[in-house]
């Protein structure tokens, strides 16, 4: 019995202290600093960056003259955030960020253009960096006008690059080109309304009038598979193009390089953790497993290593360390089915090894396995305010034996799992039900799947 009651709050303490590590980070200068990165696409370039206003020859910038780019935000707090100085002119902004998540960042332009042609601006923000690029201009500027080629019917080309696949959120890989006729040359902006969950946009400066081509970025994430028409808007113009959705590939944890979490716990946007996959990949049992990493604000450690055959999930971990046992014990179990109804349970197979109570200084012989069962399947669940369709939840209950197996018991607290389709864990409850105070919650703040 001592054994018992000693296994069950070593257990209990080290599960907790593996999943409940505080972030605390600091920067140079602040005192309430922010965390993050800036979002950008497999080239460098800053996602959603919208440049405003008009860029001349030796003409001091004003109000008008702004980039929009997008941040997501581990951590609240102070920022500033600057792109280098190109050709006499810079664009800065500082704040302080309210809330985790995505957030879009007005940086104001200064100074005054001193050559024609091209600017590539590189933003600095935390550790991450991205680009963009302005365009400087002779004299006139302002608003170009311009006409949609193929208006009012389909545009021309009116040609998507990329692949569309529901419940998986586009990249810099996805866009659409369209033609333009420009008679005034300036800045331009294009925005369309969303269809299907997916927006196009671009925006720049004309150097020069005649035929152009414009390449609009997607954003968002397709809701269903099929054949959709995007309208295009220009002035008066108007034209479209088809755009096709295929259906998503089904992966309830995606184990892509470069794929990214943040995650929030207890309701404390101080108290957060960044989980991403590396390229390296670890061999055992005969497999191959994606390796995770973590990042508390304490440095960059492994989270896991975890694989996928058909619809089974696996982890790889130190069975041993996680239930406190004597010893290492490495093996994998099961901790996801996506292709079994609601109501299917399964067990691990079973890890043995001995068990010391630090009490009495006894060791017994003990053997201990992982218990899932699916309590709902594809359902929609709303996590910090975002709603995630098509999400299983699964319970997992930690079992022991003395007997070699002849009876197994429980220990007094377990977790519920959440894993959205194409998006990984969102949630995790973990709750003790002996009543004491070690119960939390794990949420989902923000996802990037490659």
């Amino acid at each position: 019995m001592k054994a018992h009651k000693s296994l069950f709050w070593l257990l209990l303490l080290t599960v907790f202290v593996m999943a409940c590590k505080k972030e605390y980070s600091y920067e140079k200068g602040k005192l309430n600093p922010s965390a993050g990165s800036l979002q950008s696409g497999t080239t460098g370039d800053c996602l959603g960056s919208v440049v405003q206003g008009t860029y001349k020859l030796d003409t001091t910038l004003n109000d008008s003259n702004y980039v929009d780019v997008k941040v997501d935000v581990t951590t609240a707090g102070d920022y500033t955030i600057r792109t280098d100085t190109i050709n006499g002119f810079y664009f800065s902004a500082t704040g302080a960020f309210t809330a985790t998540g995505e957030n879009t960042v007005r940086l104001q332009g200064n100074g005054k253009p001193q050559s024609l042609g091209s600017n590539i601006f590189t933003v600095t923000y935390d550790s991450s960096q991205c680009t963009f690029s302005v365009i400087t201009l002779v004299g006139g500027g302002g608003t170009a006008v311009y006409t949609l080629q193929g208006a009012p019917n389909d545009c021309d080309p009116g040609t998507t690059q990329g692949t569309y696949a529901a419940g998986i959120a586009t990249n810099s890989s996805n866009t659409a080109t369209v033609n333009v006729d420009v008679t005034t040359v300036g800045t331009y902006s294009i925005v369309t309304t969303p269809v299907n969950g997916v927006t196009f946009t671009a925006s720049g400066t004309f150097s020069g009038p005649g035929a152009q081509a414009i390449v609009l970025n997607a954003s968002g994430t397709p809701t269903a598979e099929g054949s959709f028409t995007i309208p295009v808007t220009v002035g008066s113009t108007t034209c479209s193009f088809p755009l096709t959705v295929v259906s998503g590939a089904i992966d309830y944890f995606p184990r892509t390089t470069n794929s990214n979490w943040s995650y929030q716990f207890d309701g404390n946007p101080m108290d957060t953790l960044f989980q991403n996959v590396i390229s390296q990949t670890q061999s055992a049992l005969g497999n191959t497993y994606n390796v995770f990493m973590f990042n508390d604000g304490s440095g960059a450690d492994t989270l896991g290593y975890f694989r996928k055959t058909s619809g089974d999930y696996y982890q790889y971990l130190d069975v041993g360390f996680f239930f406190g046992l004597d010893h290492d014990v490495w093996g994998e179990y099961i901790f996801l089915k996506d292709n079994v109804a609601a109501g299917i349970p399964w067990t691990s197979g079973v890890f043995t090894d001995t068990y010391t109570d630090t009490t009495s200084g006894s060791t017994v012989p003990i053997s201990v396995r992982f218990k899932e069962t699916i309590q709902q399947k594809d359902v929609a669940v709303t996590v910090q305010g975002t709603t995630y369709q098509n999400t299983i939840v699964v319970l997992e209950e930690y079992e022991y034996t003395f007997d070699g197996g002849a009876t197994w018991t429980a220990l007094p607290f377990s977790s519920t799992n959440y894993y959205a389709r194409n998006v990984g864990l969102i949630k995790l409850d973990f709750v003790d039900s002996s009543g004491s105070a070690n119960s939390y919650l794990q949420e989902l703040t923000r996802a990037e799947v490659f």
